[in-house]
């Protein structure tokens, strides 16, 4: 299984995060992530769970992570809004919540994929980000 999703970052320094309904994962929290599709292109799926979840539209700026898990590969992208809506799916999703970096140091034990979430927001905090020509290289 391959997850895509991004992280989104504003300007008051805060981490969109999502908390799950699902479950199994009741109240977890998790970047707004979800599985690819059949036949989806990656930054198309990351953009789709994105708004689904969140409601805004995005601008995918580079890539942050490319994790491998247990059960799942994922590629995490940094995100930037492209639109003010914002709705999250309420059926899924318990709520939607900006978060700094250390509320969500805080609040480790609540993170769905803790050291994949720690480590991409770190990968974003020192920069880390690389262009999206990887994914070129990746699918040639």
């Amino acid at each position: 299984m391959i997850i895509v999703g991004g992280i989104i970052k504003n300007s008051d320094n805060k981490y969109l995060f999502v908390r799950e309904r699902k479950e199994g994962f009741y109240g977890m929290y998790n970047l707004p992530a979800g599985k690819l599709e059949e036949n989806e292109l990656l930054l198309d799926g990351a953009k789709r769970e994105i708004k689904e979840e969140t409601g805004y539209t995005v601008d995918i700026k580079g890539i942050v992570q490319i994790g491998d898990a247990e059960m799942f590969k994922s590629f995490i992208f940094l995100c930037e809004i492209d639109s003010n809506q914002e709705y999250y799916n309420s059926e899924g999703l318990l709520s939607i919540e900006w978060l700094s970096l250390d509320e969500i140091k805080n609040i480790k034990d609540k993170l769905r994929s803790p050291k994949l979430t720690l480590d991409a927001i770190k990968n974003v905090e020192d920069k880390k980000v690389c262009s999206l020509d990887i994914i070129k290289q990746l699918i040639n």
